[in-house]
């Protein structure tokens, strides 16, 4: 019998014949299951290396507190890394070492072994870790909103409705395990009552590899993350048919901050302050646009043209509001169809106590 990384068996709508076909559906070892899932790639410029570098250097010159962040290179963190480079960590006397991951698992299993004391991730990978046995994990506020896109290539169809009434005459599908890309894919099809055996779905272990499939017409639709999903969108004509606050929203937070019982025991000033300042840096994007994309540019490395529209799509969300937590239980629910969660885990990990006003 195939199990899932939880040890249950596997739904019959992930074991179809096209599912089965698929060598990405089963992934047996849990490290193995939360590396799947996969971010797209962005090279941060020389230039944009070296503004955050003197950021560094200006925190451990005031021997403020040490927090050690992990992040995904991904619009989610786009207030973090402003705050960095506008030096609004070292003005709250916090000593912030950033570490990039291309994997959410890999931050996560970071988190777990002590190397970090909170990670900007999907919480969809929080909820997995916790329903598999970490349950010291909690999420503490934000980090991104929306910008998480169901996209199809040029040529296929063109919105929602084509693509719910082209279910069961072969549409190619792509999307990622457990992460917020799948959600939002499962989700649209769940919402008209469809389900992956209605679709030829594909489960890719990268988002890049996914880009490169709309482009090469080897799939018809994917799932995708900003800034990556607009650079698809403007250099392959490709079309958004949806996104994350259409399907978990109407305030869906994608990326949050995930901490242990352990840091928030110890460190809740800590944890305080640093929440603070992401808010802070969070109001900067509605005050003046045109000096954030200055500020980011360098350091996403992706065409200014590109990054203000990806920026718009998946804005900062670093306090989660109630209406946020009642997007995530809805979000639980289509990864619970899936036979992933419990529909009530979202209630345990979430610890929001901390959260700025």
């Amino acid at each position: 019998m195939i199990k899932n990384f939880f040890g249950r068996p596997i739904r019959k709508l992930l074991t179809s014949p096209t599912h089965q076909a698929n060598k990405n559906v089963f992934i047996p070892g849990r490290r193995r299951f939360l590396c799947a899932c996969g971010c797209g790639l962005f090279y941060t410029t020389a230039a944009g290396t070296g503004l955050l570098a003197a950021a560094t250097r200006a925190e451990a010159a005031i021997r403020g507190a040490i927090i050690r962040v992990g992040h995904l290179p991904a619009g989610c963190v786009s207030h973090l890394l402003l705050a960095k480079v506008r030096g609004q960590f070292a003005k709250a006397k916090l000593n912030v070492v950033l570490t990039q991951f291309n994997s959410p698992g890999d931050a996560m299993q970071s988190l777990v072994a002590n190397n970090l004391e909170m990670i900007h991730s999907p919480w969809t990978m929080t909820a997995a870790a916790y329903t598999a046995g970490t349950t010291d994990l909690r999420i503490i506020g934000g980090s991104g909103q929306a910008g998480i896109e169901l996209v199809a290539r040029n040529g296929s169809v063109k919105s929602v409705a084509e693509f719910i009434d082209a279910a069961g005459q072969g549409l190619r599908v792509g999307t990622l395990r457990l992460d917020t890309l799948e959600l939002v894919g499962y989700g649209t099809m769940s919402q008209h009552g469809k389900s992956y055996d209605d679709y030829r779905m594909t489960f890719f272990p990268s988002m890049i590899g996914m880009g490169e499939a709309i482009a090469n017409k080897a799939m018809d639709v994917c799932t995708l993350a900003q800034p990556y999903a607009e650079h698809v969108v403007a250099e392959q004509g490709a079309v958004y048919l949806t996104d994350s606050n259409s399907v978990w929203g109407p305030e869906a937070a994608d990326c949050v901050v995930t901490t242990k019982t352990r840091t928030i025991n110890e460190q809740q000033e800590v944890l305080k302050a640093y929440l603070k300042v992401l808010q802070e840096s969070a109001r900067a994007f509605t005050e003046d646009y045109e000096a954030v994309l200055d500020d980011l540019q360098p350091i996403y490395g992706v065409p200014r043209s590109i990054l203000a529209v990806a920026l718009k799509r998946q804005f900062p969300n670093p306090v989660i509001s109630q209406a946020g937590v009642n997007g995530l239980r809805q979000g639980t629910k289509y990864l619970a169809e899936l036979g992933y969660l419990q529909p009530n885990v979202i209630d345990a990990v979430l610890d929001l106590r901390h959260q700025p006003a």
